[in-house]
């Protein structure tokens, strides 16, 4: 695909798919698989397809640069894309130190459609910090520690801790290849909820394009496994990854 086709894809696909992500994907149609145990394991895992579609908006609050305000909008289609499977609308304030350096606290709003309807607020907090390694590889870092109120669960604090870790390398002056992967760990255990340790772990890879300065789309591929409670129903998503940033 040229140069001009792949700019025309990648836009359009975003916006195609941010604008109405269900009309984007009748023409797919996947289903979830559970693979069955082996000789050397009880354990089976569930695979499902999924569409996440999220956009991100960073601004300067008031006069000063340096301080932020932040917001997200993320649905996502469920399995097989029957549907929209979560929301999560998320906002916070932040303030930047030097050009790689930043700390945000704010509030998330979650509301998971698919398999049964729950809702969860987060309270959140993080520190991000940027560089590079050699004179082109971007690396980004970001930790975030979060307060889960989950629906059902008597107003019980689920903590949970989060580290992201993402790498940027140009091929163009233009178009960048990417990757991240990211950890989620339990702090607490609660009854009839999430568990102390290991809680899931995100890995990307995709392509992405600059548009001017300000305004960045990827589109990519990738691996969510879910650590359930239940060692014998730990879960795959495969997620087609389509996002937008824009950092103004």
């Amino acid at each position: 695909m040229c140069r001009t086709g792949l700019d025309k894809y990648l836009i359009a696909m975003v916006m195609l798919v941010c604008a109405c992500p269900q009309a984007a994907a009748q023409a797919v149609d996947l289903t979830p698989i559970t693979l069955p145990a082996t000789a050397s394991s009880t354990s089976a895992i569930q695979h499902a397809f999924q569409w996440w579609t999220p956009v991100y908006l960073d601004v300067p609050m008031g006069k000063n640069p340096k301080n932020r305000a932040y917001f997200e909008a993320n649905p996502r289609l469920g399995d097989s894309l029957n549907g929209m499977g979560q929301l999560i609308l998320r906002t916070a304030v932040g303030r930047r130190f030097r050009y790689n350096t930043s700390v945000y606290a704010g509030y998330a709003f979650n509301k998971t459609f698919q398999p049964s309807s729950v809702y969860e607020n987060r309270v959140f907090q993080q520190f991000g910090h940027n560089h590079k390694l050699g004179k082109r590889l971007l690396i980004n870092h970001r930790f975030r520690l979060e307060e889960r109120f989950i629906q059902g669960l008597d107003g019980n604090c689920s903590i949970r801790g989060r580290y992201f870790l993402r790498a940027a390398l140009p091929i163009t002056k233009n178009y960048y290849v990417a990757s991240f992967d990211e950890l989620f760990v339990n702090f607490n255990s609660l009854d009839g909820g999430p568990q102390a340790g290991i809680d899931q772990n995100r890995y990307f890879a995709g392509i992405g394009r600059r548009i001017g300065e300000k305004v960045n789309v990827e589109c990519g591929y990738q691996l969510q496994y879910v650590n359930r409670s239940d060692q014998a129903d730990d879960r795959a998503g495969h997620v087609l990854l389509t996002q937008m940033s824009i950092m103004l």
